[in-house]
This record gives C-alpha cells, structure tokens and sequence, in this order.
C-alpha cells in the first residue's frame, strides 16, 4: 500500500543517471544495502528527491548518528513494553536452512539499525515538502561515518515476490495499524511466511493499547526533537524547483506520500526492533 507514480512524472534518460547516483549516495550516507520503499517511490519525482536529498546530505552528522541510535533504543524500549516478542530463536534453527537463517539475522540486524535513520530523512522530507524550514543549530560537525557494511552484501529490504497470502495479511496489518504506507519492516517479513504469521499476531494483540499509541506519540516526540538540534538549516529553493517543472499539483503529490510515510515511521522502527528482538538481539558487526 503506497503512492503510485503517474506515468508523465516517470524521469527521462538524463534524469536517471542523475537519480541513480542519489540513491546510491543515500544508500552509502544512511549506510544500508538499499533504498527504503518510501523514499524510492520519489524516483517519478527526481527533481524533488535531489532537491531534499542535498538539503538533506550535510546533516548525517555526530548530532544525527547520536539521535538515530536515540530513537533506535526507545523503538527497543517500546517493542518491548507493548509486543513483548516471542522468542523463535529456536524456530530458526530447527526449521531453516544454515543460509536461510543467515539471512534472516542479517536482514533483521540491517532493518533496525536502519530504521531510525530512515525514519529521520523521512520526516524531514515531509517538513521541506510543506514549504517549511528546519533552522538547524549553526553548529559546525563531523559528518557520520559512511560506508554500506560489507555484511550486508545480498541483502535486499524487500522479498522479490511475496505470495498472495503474505499480501492479503501484510494489506491487513497495515489497515490494522490505521495506516496507508506498509511499514517496510513488515514487508520484509513475507520472506518467511511462518514467521510474517507470528509477526503479525502479535501486531494485532498490540495494536488497540493505549501502550501502542503512547509508544507511537513518544517516538514521533523524539524524532521532531532530533532534527531541531541537527546542525545545518534545510529548506528548498522552491523558485528554483518551479522553473524544472515541479509545480504546485506535484509539490501536494509529494506531500501526501511523505506524510503518510512519516505516518508509518514509528510503527516500522517498533516491529523492526521487534524483530531483532525476537531472534535473540543478534549483534551487529563493529564495522557497523
């Protein structure tokens, strides 16, 4: 479930040099193996995806690296205070492959430490699409180390087909969950059908808590908080962007998707985290 791009929005050749390069650039500065799904879907609008991305770029700072871990922990903290998730530690080893179970761990170690950091380019997007401005603090950092981790090499963030089951379940999880963009961490999930059931039971006898929406308001807190205090101003020539043809009509396009992606942010950071919990809190690599 997500936004669609319209077939005269699709970029031109020139363009899709362009936007390669950024979302490999995204990639290497957020340092994960792929493009989450709700920042790819930007490509039908290279114009804005470079735009936000330079505005965007010179904050993955210490002060950024510093608030994703932030909201990494609290994401930990409330999957373990709502879902508390069971323990298939044990599944994993009885019922998968050596390989199969090795790409398991490794997709759920790069989804959560991923997720707060995707997280923090989403809903900074959604600001500057908005016409809004982020002041920053004007103090001068280091940037983040960057880099792809070579453990994640052959990861993919998405299954490359998920079996109509896995659909239906993931679509009404996700309606469940009252939002309209899939949690990325969740689709992720439909790589192993017997896991994505647990995963989404569990979801469920979640959700309706008053402990589920207190942990959902608390992570959009911190998250608002954290890009306050990153220290370059982001904002967006928008004179510059209407002279490339991106008018008022794509600009609320644009919006909407990113609105309702930020709106699925702290869900996805939560069953990320609860899935690395699941399968025993398995250690990322140091070079991470």
């Amino acid at each position: 479930m997500s936004i669609s791009s319209p077939p005269s929005a699709r970029p031109d050749r020139s363009q899709e040099a362009i936007l390669a390069a950024v979302l490999d650039d995204v990639r290497n500065t957020l340092r994960v193996g792929w493009v989450d799904p709700s920042l790819r879907t930007l490509a039908f609008e290279p114009t804005f995806l470079s735009a936000a991305w330079a505005a965007t770029r010179p904050n993955v700072t210490r002060s950024f690296a510093a608030g994703a871990e932030r909201l990494q922990r609290e994401a930990v903290e409330a999957a373990r205070r709502v879902i508390n998730p069971a323990d298939v530690s044990e599944w994993t080893r009885t019922e998968l492959t050596g390989l199969e179970r090795e790409r398991l761990y490794r997709t759920a170690q790069a989804l959560h430490h991923s997720a707060a950091r995707v997280y923090l380019v989403v809903q900074a997007w959604a600001v500057l699409s908005r016409r809004q401005v982020l002041p920053g603090t004007g103090k001068e950092e280091p940037p983040a180390k960057r880099g792809i981790p070579s453990w994640q090499e052959g990861i993919s963030g998405l299954p490359r087909a998920i079996s109509p089951e896995a659909e239906a379940l993931i679509d009404d999880t996700t309606v469940a969950l009252g939002l309209s963009t899939t949690p990325s961490a969740l689709a992720a999930s439909a790589t192993w059908p017997h896991y994505l059931e647990l995963l989404t039971g569990e979801l469920r006898a979640s959700i309706a808590s008053e402990k589920w929406r207190a942990a959902m308001m608390g992570l959009r807190r911190s998250a608002a908080g954290i890009l306050t205090g990153l220290p370059h101003p982001m904002d967006l020539q928008w004179d510059v962007l209407e002279r490339k043809g991106f008018t008022e009509e794509r600009r609320s396009v644009v919006a909407d998707h990113l609105t309702a992606a930020t709106s699925a942010m702290p869900a996805n950071a939560v069953i990320a985290a609860a899935i690395w919990i699941s399968l025993g809190e398995p250690e990322i690599p140091s070079e991470f």
